[in-house]
């Protein structure tokens, strides 16, 4: 078991990979397996060659190619499947990721206009220390809220909140 980071890791860590830039896990082949399978592709076509009497190898030849041809089709549409359900998979998941920072960030925004009303009405009542102090007491609380908001840890039932 190796413990070198490989490419998708430096990749992932920002860390340098030798060529231009990180390589994406997606468009990266691993170019040991595919001459692996070509080799051994063309070794077994070859011993089969020579396994089949002189009278039978057109027929082998045309068997051959058959597997080919059925092998490429089938590889084709898994490839083209495959690329559809992650492309689709990647596209729910980024519109759902921006549907929930923009309600998280309404939601932020909400709390700060809150905030500043409420800081606001406090100044304009209350003696200076007082308010101070309250305004102290008020922050610690808003900070709170809002890394509940965005940290998603809030366990206070929505109609349950303290405003103040």
């Amino acid at each position: 078991m190796t413990t070198e980071p490989n490419i998708e890791a430096a990749a992932v860590e920002g860390a340098p990979t030798g060529g231009t830039g990180p390589i994406s896990p997606r468009s990266r082949i691993r170019w040991g397996w595919f001459l692996g399978c070509i080799v051994l592709g063309l070794a077994a076509i070859i011993v089969g060659w020579f396994l089949v009497s002189p009278t039978n190898r057109l027929g082998y030849v045309g068997g051959v190619l058959g597997g080919i041809g059925t092998t490429l089709l089938l590889v084709g549409i898994v490839v083209l499947l495959e690329r559809r359900i992650v492309d689709t998979a990647v596209k729910v998941v980024r519109e759902a990721t921006k549907e929930a920072r923009i309600r998280t960030d309404e939601a932020v925004r909400a709390q700060v206009r809150d905030f500043e009303d409420r800081v606001a009405r406090v100044w304009e009542t209350a003696t200076p220390e007082n308010a101070a102090e309250e305004t102290r007491r008020m922050i610690d609380q808003f900070t709170k809220r809002v890394v509940d908001v965005y940290t998603g840890d809030d366990q206070t039932p929505p109609g349950k909140r303290n405003p103040g």
